[in-house]
């Protein structure tokens, strides 16, 4: 295929964005410092396994958004039953039909789903789960697995991160950390602050496998100390198990957390769990009220119907069997690429197969970030991007194959560089750096 060399539109329309927006977009991980310098920088459409950019450059999509697409861009089910919606109204007086049937739907699908919640964001729902465990349990502290990167734009997540520029002291010092398969780094928590730490957070799975009994022993020990257990399966549900990995691993939180890719693109998150801590937030009880959740688009249609769709549709068509076949072809079929082109300890593939994600390392497995953007650079100019993973019903064996084709020649210009000790000065522009950083030039 033909190199993608032009950028010039998206460039331009960037420059102006940023003059208006901070950052130049409303979400850190699509900004500029995520990406090489010659890659598309603004989408005007998507479809399926494609999107396009103003330049008119097609992409094979594997990023789906920040991985909220589980069926595809515009995947016809979902749409028709958001464009029937929208001749109904989006959003009402009092309470919609769709809350109700939404709300049966998960609690009927969803084994810790006693009572639900909606949001429309990641942040709204994990915050929400802070407030309920602190209320319901009357501590302060918070404990958050320091090894899952993203929890809440919320400042008693984000004020633990170098990014904690506008946060106030109190309340960061107010969230604990703990390591994930290290039971021992928990319990210190616990001796530590012994009957203070209302909730800890965490994905049950990530990138690495929970270690044989780590899910249960978490799962025993909140229940020993009166601490709420908190699964984000924002991630992790529906790739994994489309009832949570908390089904997949038998383990039953006490509140757990949905979102992304749940509404196929568009935007609903849930919280759910058990009934006698979400009802603090309800009516009917003599307890102090929990102000939880009172959005004035939560209770929108529009996500609602999307995800109601896009939850039968993944019934439909078995799609966490569908995502673990597609994902097991890609992880080997990259594995066996780096091999042939002797980068295999540079160019690595890490998590599972539902879930992986492409890095560039140093041979000690430490991330690269100039090998990584050179890699990234030469697989875009290919037609593939492929910042992060997120494999959709609408990504097949066709698309297996372009995909491998662009990484070929991604692979064969690291083994170049490295061959060459070029790798600094292999890609156009700045090397790409961590979202959460202390200063913009770091």
């Amino acid at each position: 295929m033909k190199r993608i060399k032009n950028f010039a539109k998206g460039d331009q329309i960037q420059k102006r964005l940023e003059e208006m927006v901070p950052g130049g977009s409303h979400t850190y991980s699509k900004g500029e410092s995520q990406f090489p310098e010659h890659a598309p920088k603004i989408i005007s459409h998507a479809k399926g396994a494609y999107c396009w950019d103003m330049d008119g450059n097609k992409f094979l999509d594997w990023g789906m958004g920040i991985r909220i697409s589980v069926l595809g861009h515009s995947y016809p089910v979902v749409d028709e039953a958001v464009k029937k919606q929208i001749d109904l109204g989006t959003n009402f007086t009092r309470p919609s039909i769709l809350e109700f049937e939404l709300a049966q739907y998960l609690t009927n699908l969803w084994p810790c789903a006693e009572m639900v919640k909606f949001g429309k964001n990641g942040s709204d729902v994990t915050t929400a789960a802070i407030k309920l465990s602190r209320a319901f349990t009357g501590r302060k502290y918070v404990a958050v697995c320091k090894d899952h990167p993203f929890f809440s734009v919320g400042d008693w997540f984000i004020g633990t991160t170098p990014c904690n520029s506008g946060i106030p002291e109190e309340i960061s010092s107010l969230t604990l950390s703990f390591g994930y398969n290290d039971i021992t780094s928990l319990e210190t928590l616990f001796a530590k602050y012994p009957k203070q730490i209302a909730a800890i957070i965490l994905e049950p799975v990530k990138n690495d496998k929970p270690k044989p009994g780590y899910l249960q022993q978490l799962r025993n020990i909140t229940s020993r100390e009166g601490t709420i257990l908190i699964f984000d399966e924002i991630v992790s549900g529906l790739r994994f198990d489309i009832r949570g990995a908390h089904h997949l691993y038998k383990v039953m939180p006490d509140l757990a957390t949905f979102g992304k890719a749940i509404a196929n693109g568009y935007s609903c998150s849930v919280l759910a769990g058990k009934k006698e801590i979400m009802e603090l937030g309800g009516l009917h009880h003599s307890k102090p009220k929990v102000f939880l959740l009172s959005q004035t688009h939560s209770s929108e249609t529009i996500g609602l119907a999307a995800t109601l769709a896009t939850l039968k549709e993944c019934e439909r068509v078995n799609i966490s069997q569908y995502i673990n076949q597609i994902g097991k072809k890609l992880v080997s079929g990259v594995r066996e690429l780096a091999q042939a082109e002797k980068v295999q300890d540079f160019v690595r593939v890490i998590g599972f197969d539902c879930n992986p994600q492409i890095l560039c390392t140093k041979k000690d497995g430490t991330f690269w970030p100039e090998l990584h953007t050179s890699f990234h650079e030469e697989v875009i100019a290919n037609g593939v991007l492929i910042p992060w993973t997120s494999i959709t019903y609408s990504h097949t064996e066709n698309e297996l194959e372009i995909t491998f084709e662009a990484l070929r020649m991604g692979m064969k210009k690291v083994q170049k560089a490295l061959e060459t000790s070029t790798v600094e000065k292999s890609f156009f522009g700045k090397a790409i750096k961590p979202v959460f950083r202390k200063y913009n030039n770091l």
